[in-house]
């Protein structure tokens, strides 16, 4: 695996998170270098941020060589990810390169799990879901080290914010899986979920039985045999897009990203009943999908990772939490 320079690559990088996640390493000044299939985007983009730039498909191994060449960690942002995952994670796995997404997208994460033997051959570092679920993540750390013999999780996730084409896409692979849930160590359906009313500090809001991934990611941060999830989402009020129109803009602009805020509450049960609850008050989603993968992967450039397939709790637990700013976890 290369050492020697310690530079990001981020692929994906004209979409609309690509963009949002380029802006932010560029703030945090990683050494970087930007993607993409279009030559015409990403050469005005990267005359934008100043920063080298590679066009080539996600299918071609050759461009996927020379674009990983010298560095150290891939951001994959091109979704939808049941496209890109697996492309992206070979080139990885070829390169010696460490592998971050920011899917929501069950499959990448089993995907990535399969993988856990090739990545640790590799010595890189395999995450996928390194966006919101960071601090979805964290959050169920924290509450694991809280109760004696933790057994079941509970999940409440706020979104604000709307949605990008792309994440309209990969919600409907979600919504093809039907309701999930962990139980006894085992993913199964629950065709019978009702919602539930999780606490967001003065807020108290009902949410809708969802498969988010935390069966997957959080089982392999924590182990915790019975994980539920919910879901809520809330608009902004500056305007709500018809999904099913041609001209549906790439995702919510600046002002309606700054306009509400995500939030994440959960409730964790020890084997002894104890109960013990706290949520997360953090940005908009697409403000923290953004500040969350670029804040591991500048883990990953200062040589903080674990050689194969990681989750973002198993690699960095709930400190994480520290390097992603404007976000508050507060104990119930």
């Amino acid at each position: 695996m290369n050492t020697i320079k310690k530079k990001l690559l981020i692929y994906g990088a004209t979409g609309y998170t690509g963009k949002i996640i380029a802006a932010r390493a560029k703030e945090l000044n990683l050494d970087f270098e930007i993607a993409a299939r279009e030559e015409d985007k990403i050469k005005v983009l990267a005359g934008e941020l100043n920063v080298p730039y590679h066009v080539f498909n996600v299918e071609d191994e050759k461009g996927w060589e020379q674009a990983l060449g010298g560095k150290f960690v891939l951001i994959n942002a091109a979704g939808p990810f049941q496209f890109t995952a697996k492309q992206a994670m070979n080139a990885c796995l070829r390169a010696g390169v460490h592998y971050l997404d920011i899917s929501a997208e069950l499959d990448t994460y089993q995907l990535a799990e399969s993988l856990d033997n090739e990545a640790k051959t590799a010595g890189i570092q395999l995450i996928s879901g390194a966006g919101l679920f960071v601090s979805y993540d964290a959050l169920a750390v924290h509450l694991s080290k809280l109760v004696e013999e933790p057994q079941a999780l509970k999940v409440g996730f706020r979104h604000y914010g709307g949605f990008s084409k792309g994440s309209i896409v990969s919600s409907k692979n979600i919504a093809d899986l039907g309701i999930l849930v962990r139980k006894n160590g085992k993913i199964t359906e629950n065709p019978n979920a009702k919602s539930k009313v999780f606490s967001f500090g003065e807020e108290e809001i009902e949410c809708i039985p969802t498969p988010l991934g935390g069966i997957l990611l959080t089982y392999k941060s924590t182990g915790i045999p019975n994980i539920e999830e919910y879901f809520s989402l809330k608009l902004p009020a500056l305007g709500i897009p018809d999904i099913t129109a041609e001209n549906l803009p790439d995702g919510p602009t600046e002002e309606e990203r700054a306009s509400g805020r995500n939030g994440l509450s959960a409730e964790m049960t020890g084997k002894n009943g104890e109960v013990v609850k706290a949520y997360i008050d953090a940005p908009s989603g697409y403000v923290l999908t953004p500040l969350s993968v670029a804040a591991t992967a500048n883990r990953i450039l200062n040589n903080d990772f674990k050689i194969g397939y990681q989750s973002p709790g198993s690699a960095y637990g709930e400190d994480i939490l520290k390097d992603i700013p404007d976000l508050f976890l507060h104990d119930l």
